[in-house]
C-alpha cells in the first residue's frame, strides 16, 4: 500500500480505516470519500469502489478534527472554499450547510461529505513536456477535475528540480499539493499556501526561477498575474480545469491568454490519464 494512502488512513476513525483498507488491497487509491448516512467508497485505478461501510455523522465530524489537527478555526476560511489542507500533501474536499451573506459563503456549517485526495508519484507522466520546458517554453496542462494534472506538474517539477540537471523551480503550491514531492524536486523553491497571484508576484521578485509552477489558475486575477510572469522573462507550466482545448477558449481569462501567445505549449490529460502535447510555436 502506498505511503500517501498510509497517511490519510490515519485521519480516519479506525472503522472507516479498517474498512477502506480492506477493501483497496492492491489498488492505487487516489481518493476516500466520507457521505454522513452513506457510504464510504474509494476512487482506485480509475474506478469507484464500494467499502460496504456507512459512516455515521460523529464520524465525519471526528475525520475533520483529525484534518484539522484539532483546530477547526484556524482552518475556516480554507473550509469556506470546500478545502482542508492537510500534511503530506493530502488535500480533502468538504460540503455541508453553507451560511452566506450577499452572494457569498461566509461560513461552512455541518459537514456532511469529506473527500481525501491522495498524491502519489506516477514515474513518466511528465515526459513528454520535459524538453518543451527545459528549452524555456511555456505550458499550459488542462483536463476535468481528477484527472491528473497535478500529478503531471508534480512529476515535471520532480524531473527538472533534479540533483544532477536541476534547474531553478518556483513553486506556488497554494493547496500544499505539489510540495508532496519537495523531497525529491531539491532545487525548487516552494510557495506553499500562497494565494497563486501573490505566490506568483513573489517569486518573480524574490526568487529569479527559470520556470514557475501553479496548480489549477481561478479567474482574472491569476491570469493577470500569469502575464506578468511572462513579462518577466519567466516561462510558466500551469494547470486549467478543462475537457477540451474548446473550452480554454470559452474561459475568458485563459482564452486571452492563448489568444495573445503566452503559451507554447498544450497538454490535455486524456481519459486513460495519458497527456496529449500539442506544440502551438
Amino acid at each position: 500500500m502506498e505511503n500517501g494512502y498510509r497517511r490519510a488512513l490515519q485521519y480516519l476513525p479506525p472503522r472507516l480505516a479498517d474498512a477502506a483498507a480492506r477493501c483497496a488491497e492492491g489498488s492505487a487509491v487516489t481518493e476516500i470519500r466520507l457521505r454522513a448516512g452513506g457510504l464510504c467508497t474509494l476512487t482506485a485505478d480509475g474506478k469507484n469502489l464500494s467499502t460496504g461501510v456507512l459512516c455515521l455523522p460523529g464520524e465525519i465530524e471526528e475525520t475533520v478534527v483529525r484534518l484539522t489537527g484539532g483546530s477547526l478555526y484556524a482552518e475556516a476560511d480554507n473550509i469556506r472554499e470546500g478545502i482542508i489542507t492537510a500534511e503530506g500533501g493530502i488535500r480533502a474536499g468538504v460540503c455541508g450547510r453553507a451560511v452566506a451573506e450577499g452572494g457569498r459563503v461566509r461560513a461552512v456549517r455541518d459537514i456532511t461529505s469529506v473527500n481525501l485526495r491522495i498524491p502519489r508519484r506516477v514515474p513518466g507522466a511528465a515526459d513528454a513536456l520535459v524538453p518543451h520546458a527545459r528549452a524555456g517554453k511555456s505550458i499550459l496542462v488542462y483536463s476535468p477535475p481528477g484527472r491528473g494534472k497535478t500529478t503531471v506538474l508534480r512529476e515535471l517539477c520532480v524531473r527538472l528540480a533534479s540533483r544532477t540537471s536541476g534547474m531553478r523551480i518556483a513553486v506556488i503550491d497554494t493547496r500544499c499539493e505539489l510540495s508532496a514531492a519537495s523531497e525529491e524536486a531539491v532545487t525548487a523553491d516552494f510557495f506553499r499556501g500562497y494565494p497563486r497571484a501573490a505566490g506568483m508576484e513573489a517569486a518573480v521578485r524574490s526568487m529569479s526561477p527559470e520556470l514557475l509552477i501553479c496548480d489549477e489558475l481561478a479567474g482574472e486575477e491569476d491570469a493577470r498575474a500569469v502575464r506578468g510572469v511572462r513579462a518577466s522573462g519567466v516561462a510558466a507550466a500551469v494547470s486549467v480545469h478543462a475537457s477540451s482545448e474548446a473550452d480554454l477558449g470559452r474561459n475568458p481569462a485563459v482564452g486571452a491568454l492563448l489568444s495573445d501567445g503566452l503559451f507554447d505549449v498544450l497538454c490535455g490529460i486524456r481519459a486513460d490519464r495519458r497527456p496529449e502535447v500539442r506544440v502551438l510555436a
